[in-house]
């Protein structure tokens, strides 16, 4: 190639390069007067071009408006062809002018007068003395079972109550049909939507099972129920009573089945005690599932839903006489306000409880039964449940008994039966049982005893030897009381052994425990001043500067078991207890640097998921104490962590917080 016909390069215009570089895609580099490329005559190679390259097209500007205007033309051309495409529509006529002379108020004052003309059937009269005997005055005496369709023979399938009761139970969902159910909302996550009684009023009546024609009338009481499915009811007392009511019986299982059976079927007197108790089950019952592994957070609104549906009625509540199904109604509520984030007003109605089971004489087995119709058995469960309750608030507020250990004249625990099971938690697997309801009531007389003896004003006028001397005495019946097989499981074999709700009530035995010996053991550091309240913040600090724990091997107890307890909502019923606890563990940890039973960095990481659990009570509850208390805490967690480490580095450790502790010698792996 000449280089004459060389064109000038540098601009994207005039740059091209001959086959061989094109070939290898390597830069053609012509030299003035040279025949060939400089790569081509390095490597001897014939350096011609034969492509020619073909100038580039200048971009025209598309005319983009006049592109839009032609695409609208066309589409609004295709929108007439399909409208004239369609059927013509026959034009609508106007509606007639409204009638001035009529004015809207007249209209609602005539459609108030004819519904109050239609007929409603009143409800039962059984009234508040109806209740005086329990909720077994609920008889099916009068009804129609077979216009209702509750024949035994109309359902194949058993309840799901009926595999942990001897005796068959009523079926729920029998009790209504759907059709009476359609404007509720029966999801398990769904409030119970309210039914308006102008709505109730207006239902076509429906066909029974049995082909008889239900009655078109219906009962005031039916209109003032805010009850799920009936389908859902089945399922929320079944949870209740295995859950819950089996460790701790505050109502006979029939008895409580047929209540809401009676009030499934419209025939509940209407008063405020009889939808107390069914809203008190279905309450608990949502706040279990808020503790189960499942749980969302519509559980606990739901549970909050029927707590507020229960405060309204508060009042006429007070206003009935003592009765059996009040006692357990109030009771019911402190559990449901107790695992709120706001629990203090609990205490309130476990005292009114208290005192209606005195009026009652449940405290005496020599109260007076003139009838024969009393269920005496009951009845002394309930007071032992409200006694239980009350010596609770009575060791962690500071407080005094409603009732006192010596007015009790009734069987000091619950008898053993083998034929009633209430109050027994069994395994999941094999025979193995205990009764957690018997070693409950008998932890509360040991708190009872504390509080008089220690405690109570009187006690202000014992010498320091008689209160050391009471002490001892009752740490050592609480040593004893302690050597129970069921206090011999490690956590984890506790956690293998039973169902996670089991687990529960056994945790709060340990709180029970703990707190009732925490307010001994500080009683007595800090000088056997009773007006000392240790559970406050300034106890708190004290006994975090104490250098020995008396209580150190307890608290590593129930903080253990923690670790293996449903986590969240549950720690409501208990953070007075687990704030004492850590409070115990760390101050001794930190006090005792060179003791070989320090917590382990396990131990510390477990520490740190239940200050994270309190960090969110502070948060729900806005509790200032409870605030004040966890920065106790958090100081002593850094304090003890930052020693560990330190301790760690000096002897020639590290730590990893992926693996933990590692020698010296495996630190160069990492």
């Amino acid at each position: 190639m000449s280089s004459a016909g060389v064109e000038k390069r540098g601009s994207s215009a005039t740059v091209r390069a001959c086959d061989s570089c094109r070939r290898r895609k390597r830069k053609c580099v012509w030299l003035p007067g040279a025949e060939g490329c400089t790569p081509c005559l390095q490597v001897k190679e014939e350096c011609s071009t034969t492509h020619t390259r073909k100038p580039r097209a200048k971009s025209h500007k598309r005319n983009r408006i006049a592109e839009y205007e032609s695409r609208i033309q066309r589409l609004e051309s295709l929108l007439e062809e399909r409208t004239a495409a369609q059927p013509p529509v026959r034009e609508q006529q106007p509606l007639p002018p409204a009638d001035a002379s009529h004015p809207l108020s007249e209209w609602t004052t005539n459609l108030r007068d004819t519904i109050n003309e239609w007929p409603i059937e009143e409800g039962p009269q059984l009234g508040p003395p109806a209740f005086a005997d329990g909720f077994e005055g609920f008889d099916n005496e009068g009804f129609d079972n077979e216009a209702l369709g509750l024949n035994a023979s109309s359902s194949s399938e058993e309840s799901p109550l009926q595999e942990y009761f001897d005796h068959p139970l009523p079926d729920l969902s029998l009790s209504l049909g759907d059709e009476a159910f359609g404007d509720l909302q029966t999801g398990n996550d769904a409030i119970p939507a309210q039914v308006s009684p102008v709505d109730q009023l207006i239902q076509v009546p429906t066909a029974g099972a049995a082909g008889t024609d239900v009655s078109p009338f219906i009962t005031r009481a039916t209109c003032d129920g805010y009850l799920p499915h009936p389908d859902l009811a089945t399922s929320l007392l079944s949870e209740f009573l295995v859950d819950f009511n089996q460790a701790i019986p505050l109502y006979r299982p029939h008895v409580i089945a047929q209540h809401l059976r009676t009030c499934y079927l419209g025939l509940a007197d209407g008063s405020a005690l009889a939808w107390a108790n069914t809203y008190a089950i279905f309450g608990i019952a949502h706040r279990l599932r808020a503790m189960s592994a499942a749980a969302t957070p519509q559980d606990n609104e739901q549970a909050d839903y029927y707590l507020k549906k229960i405060l309204s009625s508060v009042p006429n509540l007070l206003l009935t006489s003592p009765s059996l199904p009040l006692i357990q109604c109030l009771l019911a509520l402190a559990v449901l306000i107790q695992t709120t984030s706001h629990a203090s007003p609990y205490s309130l109605f476990v005292s009114t409880a208290l005192r209606m089971a005195q009026c009652l004489v449940y405290n005496d087995d020599k109260g007076e039964d003139a009838t024969g119709s009393r269920d005496v058995e009951q009845e002394r469960r309930v007071f032992w449940i409200a006694f239980h309750m009350d010596t609770d608030v009575a060791i962690l507020s500071h407080g005094l008994l409603t009732h006192r250990r010596d007015d009790i004249n009734c069987a000091i625990c619950p008898k053993e039966n083998t034929e009633d099971d209430a109050g027994a938690v069994k395994a999941a697997e094999g025979g193995w049982r205990v009764n957690i309801f018997a070693l409950r009531t008998r932890l509360s007389l040991f708190e009872a005893t504390t509080v008089d003896e220690l405690f109570s004003i009187k006690a202000r006028d014992s010498t320091p030897e008689m209160s050391v001397k009471t002490a001892q005495k009752i740490l050592n019946g609480l040593k004893e009381w302690r050597k129970h097989e069921l206090f011999q499981f490690k956590p984890q074999d506790l956690m293998q052994l039973l169902y996670r709700s089991d687990l529960v009530h056994i945790a709060a035995l340990e709180a029970a425990y703990f707190a009732t010996v925490f307010r001994i053991q500080a009683f007595l550091a800090l000088g056997m001043d009773n007006r000392v309240h240790p559970f406050s913040i300034e106890g708190l600090t004290a006994i975090a500067g104490l250098k020995n724990q008396p209580c150190y091997e307890d608290a590593r107890r129930f903080l253990s078991l923690l670790t293996v307890a449903p986590q969240g909502d549950i720690g409501l019923s208990w953070y007075i207890p687990v704030l004492a606890a850590l409070i115990t563990v760390l101050s001794y940890a930190y006090n005792n640097p060179n003791t070989s039973d320090a917590p382990s960095h396990t131990d510390m990481r477990s520490y740190s998921d239940i200050l994270q659990v309190l960090a969110t009570l502070c948060l729900r509850s806005q509790d200032a104490e409870l605030g004040k208390a966890r920065a106790l805490c958090m100081a002593l967690f850094s304090k003890v962590e930052i020693a560990k480490r330190v301790r760690e580095i000096q002897s020639g450790q590290r730590f990893d917080v992926r693996v933990g502790l590692v020698p010296a010698a495996e630190a160069a792996m990492f």
